[in-house]
């Protein structure tokens, strides 16, 4: 995972030397320093630049072959900034340092990771500001995210206590968007902060009460959501089986706990308007695993059974890392099988059913469509047809909002913001361009707070709490702050919010941006990736302050795959 870093940091920079030289010194920069190295592999250069109190400078790290990352360091050695956009092994790293003392400073350039080849990069100092150049700067970026706050507020409500959304008559940003589309993405800042569920679940329950909405499309195994959707529909007990798949995993457990039970307390008392809870990700699939080996066994012969049995290995091995974001790359020789069993399964499609019911085929065909999503996008090579994730996760909430005789249901879909956008090849961008402003994207994030995430690099794959402290500068969290007080709901029409709208907000911005990994020792610019607000999304919701979810007991330790 990248890092990413936000506008105004507390940092260092002035001039100390003219240009680079070799050996284990700091090469010291200057005002006119701009120039192209080699970064060999395993190697780092280290500079140095010296700024007096309230100067500030503009450094500019042109990538050429080799993704970097800078690590800023204070006069005393301690890290500041970790300097990583996702572009990539080209284009630019912009490096800001405001300074709040006079010192000298460090830039380390290094490799993302050691597998990067030999490269080159170029940098280059763009501005060295004074005290009173900065000091404008600063105001006037200041006035630009005050007008973007004001732009905010004419589009924005605040939002009453969790526990009384669903409950009160009108919320008209909430309704009026609710009441317009077919399918809403709910997104979340973080995987680990507990007040991302509550909200969810309170808008959940809100669509489905008040808008008709009836399947919700959570970024959880598609295998799993299946096991225990006879619980889920009321139409049996909880089983051992299904306890364990509802309390398996950390992402969301919690709130996937409480939805269950609201879905099946309402499933019970609705029988006309019944709920549907799915999972769109075909990872964690081992009972997808089982059930195609039984039915192979019975349906072809045992040739096919034993190129199964190689492939299945292989399936095993992968899928056996994704609860820890491990090695799940698969060959493409399992891959090219999986494709033509379902080729093969869908031109016998009458003998098999025929022979073993419809039951019975739709649940293998299921079963290898879901392992064949899942060799795909974990493809070592993937090809000119291969998929995404996101692709396959998008594919999976269309099928859901299709119905049955030609009816199209309401589906809420719950995933991170960085898939619910409508950005690059995102599930929201594809659902977008699929649905248009059938489909709504809806941010959430938050000023300050816990989360929980899985250590990287850990060798038990322990899970801890991390703590971010308030967000400032140019950042739209602290945008969304001057707002109003507490949580509140902005939204904008779809396809249409960008004329007119402030400068500020006419371009990316960051974001709070946390995955499943993040390192306890990250600067808190790491939680920030760059979005285009308005085009990104069609409403966000600020939450000023989240804590960390619960941290499961029963993690299981998943050993590294071995290849």
């Amino acid at each position: 995972m990248t890092l990413h870093r936000f506008g105004l940091l507390a940092a260092t920079l002035f001039i100390l030397g003219a240009l680079p030289h070799s050996g284990d010194q700091f090469i010291a920069l200057n005002a006119k320093s701009d120039f192209e190295k080699t970064l060999s592999k395993g190697s780092s250069d280290d500079y140095s630049i010296a700024l007096a109190a309230k100067e500030s400078a503009l450094i500019i790290v042109k990538q050429e072959g080799v993704d970097v990352v800078i690590d800023v360091t204070t006069p005393d050695g301690s890290l500041l900034d970790s300097v990583d956009s996702p572009t990539g092994r080209y284009g630019d790293e912009v490096v800001e340092i405001f300074a709040r003392a006079k010192g000298d400073y460090g830039l380390r350039i290094h490799a993302i990771d050691e597998r990067e080849p030999v490269g080159k990069y170029r940098v280059t100092v763009k501005e060295m500001r004074s005290a009173e150049s900065t000091s404008a700067i600063l105001a006037s970026r200041q006035r630009a995210r005050d007008e973007a706050s004001h732009w905010l507020a004419v589009r924005s409500a605040g939002l009453p206590a969790f526990d009384l959304i669903a409950k009160r008559k009108s919320l008209p940003l909430v309704d009026s968007l609710a009441e317009k589309v077919q399918v809403v993405g709910l997104g979340e800042a973080t995987h680990g902060s507990r007040e991302f569920g509550d909200v969810r679940i309170a808008l959940t329950e809100r669509l489905i009460e008040e808008h008709g909405y009836r399947v919700v499309a959570m970024e959880a195994s598609a295998t799993a959501m299946r096991e225990i959707a006879p619980y889920i529909n009321g139409r049996s007990q909880k089983t051992s089986e299904m306890d364990q798949v509802i309390e398996s995993g950390w992402i969301g457990r919690r709130a996937r706990r409480q939805l269950v039970e609201w879905l099946r307390n309402w499933n019970r008392s609705h029988a006309e308007s019944q709920v549907t809870l799915i999972g769109v990700d075909a990872q964690e699939n081992e009972k997808s695993q089982e059930i195609l080996a039984t039915f192979l066994q019975r349906a072809y012969s045992e040739q096919v059974v034993d190129q199964w049995k190689d492939g299945a290995k292989e399936l095993a091995a992968a899928d056996a890392q994704t609860p820890v974001f491990g090695d799940s790359g698969v060959n493409d020789k399992v891959g090219q099988f999986l494709d033509e069993l379902l080729a093969k399964m869908a031109l016998d499609a009458p003998i098999l059913r025929a022979r073993f019911g419809d039951e019975t085929y739709a649940q293998a065909w299921q079963a290898a469509k879901d392992l064949a999503e899942f060799s795909d996008f974990n493809s070592e090579n993937g090809g000119a047809l291969g998929h995404s994730r996101d692709w396959y996760m998008a594919a999976e909430v269309l099928r859901a909002a299709e119905g049955q005789k030609d009816s199209k249901r309401k589906v809420v879909f719950w995933a991170h913001n960085a898939h619910v956008a409508v950005r690059n090849q995102t599930t929201g961008a594809i659902l977008r361009s699929a649905l248009g402003c059938n489909y709504a994207a809806v941010a959430i994030t938050f000023g300050q707070g816990n989360f929980v995430a899985q250590i990287p690099n850990d060798a038990q794959d322990r899970l801890a709490a991390s703590t971010l402290p308030l967000a400032e500068g140019d950042t739209i969290e602290s945008v969304l702050a001057k707002v109003q007080a507490g949580c509140l709901m902005a939204t904008w029409p779809c396809g249409s919010a960008r004329p007119g709208a402030p400068a500020w907000l006419l371009k990316p911005q960051p974001m709070h941006w946390v995955g499943g990994l993040y390192a306890l020792s990250t600067p808190a610019s790491g939680a920030f990736r760059q979005f285009d607000l308005l085009h990104d999304f069609d409403a966000i919701i600020y939450l000023p302050k989240v804590t960390a979810d619960e941290i499961p007991a029963d993690r299981p330790h998943i050993p590294a795959r071995q290849r």
